[in-house]
């Protein structure tokens, strides 16, 4: 990487000089795609404005830093761009782990399209059978087994989706054509 300085008002010391690259050889051990960059350091009275200008591949860092000290504001410069390359290098890895819009949209399109086509090859009674909504009751406190029965008694409902007071777990009951209750409860292996 190559190292611009400019002073204006203030005198470039070999102490500022080896700071810049010290810290700059540690951002490109890091960061490999740097190219340039430019330290502007200005001395107005007593406070020191350092303006550092990063020049990489594809992009531009920037950084000014006005305080009372000159390695106090080299510092927080320097600290400023490595935090911006950062997270444009964050960023960067993002953008090659995530797909286009166009093609996970291609992707909807042809599973739709996939799905539709299985759908059809598959028996005329089975895919021409509509899905109805046929309760939309929730029992929201656990409930045991018989309280359960109970409820789904003294509906007008034939199923009663509720939370087992037992075991926690969302169990199902529902009336079988005999007028008896059918009980299912998830078993996880």
């Amino acid at each position: 990487m190559q190292i611009t300085f400019t002073g204006r008002h203030v005198q470039i010391t070999d102490d500022v000089r080896s700071f810049v690259e010290k810290r700059a050889q540690k951002l490109e051990g890091v960061f490999n795609f740097l190219d340039e960059l430019q330290v502007v350091l200005e001395q107005e009275k007593t406070r020191y404005l350092t303006e550092l200008t990063l020049l990489a591949r594809k992009a531009t860092f920037h950084a000014r830093i006005e305080t009372h000290d000159v390695f106090e504001s080299l510092d927080t410069a320097l600290n400023r761009v490595e935090s911006q390359v950062r997270r444009h290098k964050e960023r960067m890895k993002d953008r090659r782990h995530r797909q286009s819009h166009r093609d996970v949209a291609a992707q909807f399109s042809e599973n739709a399209a996939t799905s539709s086509t299985e759908a059809a090859s598959d028996d005329s009674a089975a895919s021409s059978a509509p899905i109805v909504k046929i309760a939309d009751k929730f029992a929201s406190k656990p409930l045991t087994v018989e309280d359960a029965a109970m409820q789904l008694q003294f509906s007008e409902d034939s199923l009663l989706l509720f939370v087992n007071a037992e075991t926690s777990q969302v169990n199902l009951l529902y009336e079988t054509d005999g007028g008896e209750y059918g009980w299912v409860e998830p078993e996880f292996s």
